[in-house]
């Protein structure tokens, strides 16, 4: 039955009922033409706004992610200065330029067709170095560098500069372009130029030597993302460089090469990101480097397949002739068949322009007319509700961060927390880190990645709640976390102890079903130290975050790396301990001197509850004080007798070497029997 049939009276505005009069049935047209008419409007005047430009965003992500990747180009390889190449060259960054000429040599070698080096040798370097490069440059023929822009802001103008190579390696290659892309306000990649400030981009200076005939690049477009990161074919840069296993012909001769940063565990090199989100980062989690973002654009460029934006037009004609006539046929309806036949409307919009991206790479913004169509429903629906029922409903959506019910009911007790600041107070803190993360990571798919890092924080983030603790952040594998704060607790030190020692057991528990799935086994790094933190909201007015800043945090993060030198899984700080009583069992382990600090910091093994001391750990501190006194002959006796019962103790071993050592060169009567730390 029609809409209009529903009461004994015909409908009145958008399909309610309303007084029988000689203009309601005009009325059941005119009001509903009207109304889909003024959501055609505000769609158009919203297609201009922000919001609505995140929104669609956000829909085209999810149509990548739908279509799904896509066969990777196969005469394009990109050399990536990854994780493996930093770790087996040893070179700070940047590398001696020495290094990317035998690059390119090597490159030469193999009939690589074209090389682009997504790094810019703007400054001067050794010379010989320099020589070397610009000799390598020019051998090759086939070079094209890259050039940046920056911003120079003074009080009185604005002005980019153009930053190219020098003069010597500009002469030298075949082309420069500039190595810079364009994210959307949300970091993410969707489309590209060809041009900026007048200078062409590196695709398209590439693109410029390798089409023949004349040549016709375009200005730009959206970007044909063909997966998630490293889709494109990655070989490490050492492995170009390794004689012992040289690279099969194939791989290189003849292909389009890019030489880039590409890092998986850390997407930072030397304080330089290189790496941005694409749609596919919404499934993996994982950015994508720069070198292969132009490696797509180029890829794109020379096949033709460059994504399309609809031209605006097209979205105000679809939008006035498709929202009028759905608010007709809508009013028209009962509620339940005017529902199903607006979501099946939308859905429709969303699915032609699927069509439209998945077949031709068109990009048809589809998200405003969707909700037009369920908005002209939702408006009928609820104009009838009114009428018949007199009642208004009033629905409020709550949104929030996810944080500790603590932190939310002090927040709502105390708005003005909300502004950035922060009060000292007494805290502990706690690090975690995984230890052999970055290798363990090479060795796995970045969604399997994922999943362990998720099935491994999950739990960890229960125990440190549990435990009465504010979960701080996560930096990469690890985990900050800190007791005492935005709640005064007593018991911080004691609190933070036991969900050290709860995050060790759940860890064994993972490491366990790991195991058994083939997963190698991870084992975790745990800091500890206590002291006067300033807690608080950090950031600007429009976004904060709650964290705790101070040495005690410094000190915290080096414990845990301490860890490393002693072969020990959670290190606390003497001040910590005068704060535990007898409740834990701890093991003083030695002194040490943290680089950058001068006072001396007492640092203990956390062992386990109050179980009885364990023989070794009893021996172990017999060992200690005669390391203290320089009986290195009897601590070197106490030190092997721990490792007869406790074998491949790290704390002894290393003790039991050191002891070898000052044995055969005593370090004198001056000495504090504190080991002072290399390196943070």
């Amino acid at each position: 039955m029609p809409r209009k049939e529903m009461d004994t009276m015909p409908p009145g505005p958008f399909g309610s009922p309303g007084p029988l009069t000689s203009g309601t049935k005009r009325s059941t047209y005119v009001i509903p033409l009207l109304a889909g008419v003024l959501l055609a409007v505000v769609a158009v005047l919203f297609c201009a706004s922000p919001p609505r430009r995140q929104l669609e965003s956000q829909l085209f992500d999810a149509f990548f992610l739908l279509r799904g990747p896509r066969p990777a180009p196969a005469d394009l390889v990109i050399v990536a200065i990854d994780e493996p190449s930093i770790k087996e060259l040893g070179l700070a960054w940047p590398w001696p330029r020495r290094v990317h000429a035998e690059l390119l040599r090597r490159l030469s070698r193999a009939g690589a067709g074209l090389v682009m080096l997504d790094v810019v040798f703007a400054e001067p370097s050794p010379p010989e170095d320099d020589q070397a490069l610009e000799d390598a440059i020019r051998d090759n023929g086939r070079v094209i560098l890259a050039s940046t822009l920056d911003r120079v802001e003074d009080p009185a103008f604005s002005r980019l500069m153009l930053v190219e190579p020098l003069p010597r390696f500009r002469n030298a290659t075949l082309d420069t372009g500039l190595a810079m892309l364009t994210p959307d306000p949300d970091g993410t990649i969707r489309s590209f130029v060809t041009r900026l400030s007048g200078q062409p981009t590196l695709p398209s200076a590439a693109l410029a030597h390798l089409q023949t005939g004349p040549t016709s690049i375009p200005q730009g477009g959206l970007v044909n993302h063909l997966g998630p990161p490293r889709t494109i074919r990655t070989i490490s840069y050492t492995q170009v460089l390794d004689d012992a296993h040289p690279l099969p012909p194939h791989i290189l001769q003849g292909k389009i090469v890019l030489v880039g940063r590409s890092l998986a565990a850390q997407p930072d090199l030397a304080g330089q990101a290189d790496s941005f989100r694409t749609p596919f980062s919404h499934d993996t989690g994982l950015n994508t480097s720069g070198v292969e973002l132009h490696a797509t654009i180029l890829s794109s460029l020379l096949s033709g397949r460059t994504g399309t934006l609809a031209p605006r037009w097209s979205e105000v004609v679809a939008a006035f002739l498709l929202l009028p006539c759905a608010a007709l046929l809508l009013a028209r309806m009962r509620p339940l068949a005017g529902f199903l036949t607006s979501a099946a409307m939308a859905a429709g919009v969303v699915g032609f322009s699927y069509v439209l991206f998945a077949a031709f790479l068109v990009w048809f913004p589809a998200l405003f007319l969707s909700v037009g169509v369920l908005a002209a429903e939702g408006f009928l629906l609820l104009d009838g509700y009114m009428r018949t029922s007199r009642e208004r409903r009033r629905i409020r959506l709550a949104f929030s961060r996810y944080v500790s019910p603590a932190v939310v009911d002090m927040l709502l007790a105390r708005p003005e927390l909300l502004e950035p600041g922060g009060e000292e107070v007494e805290a502990t803190v706690l690090f975690s880190d995984l230890a052999g993360f970055t290798s363990f990571s090479e060795l796995m798919a970045p969604g399997e990645l994922m999943t362990v890092l998720s099935e491994y924080f999950t739990p960890m983030t229960a125990i440190i709640k549990e435990n009465s603790g504010t979960l701080d952040k996560f930096i990469g594998d690890a985990i900050m976390a800190f007791w005492g704060a935005p709640l005064r607790d007593n018991l911080h030190a004691p609190h933070a102890c036991r969900a050290a020692l709860g995050m060790e057991r759940a860890l064994k528990d993972l490491r366990d079903q790991w195991e058994a799935q083939g997963v190698p086994g991870l084992y975790a790094r745990i800091g500890i130290h206590s002291g006067k933190v300033v807690a608080g909201n950090v950031g600007s007015r429009e976004q904060v975050n709650y964290t705790c800043l101070g040495d005690t945090v410094n000190l915290a993060s080096r414990l845990e790396s301490v860890n490393k030198l002693y072969g020990t899984g959670i290190l606390v700080s003497g001040e910590t301990r005068t704060l535990l009583g007898s409740e834990f069992i701890l093991r003083p382990v030695d002194a040490i001197r943290v680089k950058g600090r001068a006072k001396p910091v007492e640092i203990f093994e956390l062992v386990g509850l109050s179980e009885p001391q364990p023989q070794w750990a009893v021996i172990y501190e017999k060992g200690l004080q005669a390391y203290r006194t320089q009986d290195f002959g009897r601590a070197q006796i106490l030190f092997a007798q721990v490792l007869e019962q406790k074998t491949k103790d790290g704390p002894s071993t290393v003790m039991l070497d050191r002891c070898r050592s000052f044995a055969l060169t005593p370090p004198g009567p001056e000495w504090d029997a504190v080991h002072v730390m290399e390196s943070k």
